[in-house]
């Protein structure tokens, strides 16, 4: 089963529900670009003082470990796994 990204997004908010996304109505384009800006940073580690980031793989490992331990439903694991995948294959890219 596909999940919308607006129900991605809503997955990604259950899993950190510290983080303050844009709240309101989205579309899907603009839930899709949300839900990849979100992880784009999470794996830069961003939201962390530069003397202490990790690296991107080493938050790619704990973001998959966290969302395979969730009780989000099984497809919509893989579908955030695959968002996940895209965005750090992205970084990837632009690091060669």
């Amino acid at each position: 089963m596909t999940y919308p990204f607006s129900a991605l997004l809503d997955g990604y908010r259950r899993l950190w529900p510290n983080r303050s996304l844009a709240a309101g109505p989205l579309d899907e384009q603009e839930s899709q670009t949300l839900l990849y800006e979100t992880i784009r940073q999470e794996l830069r580690d961003e939201w962390t003082h530069p003397r202490v980031r990790q690296s991107s793989e080493v938050k790619f490992y704990y973001a998959v470990k966290r969302v395979a331990a969730s009780d989000l439903p099984d497809g919509m694991k893989v579908a955030l796994i695959q968002a996940y995948l895209t965005v750090m294959e992205q970084l990837q890219a632009n690091h060669t």
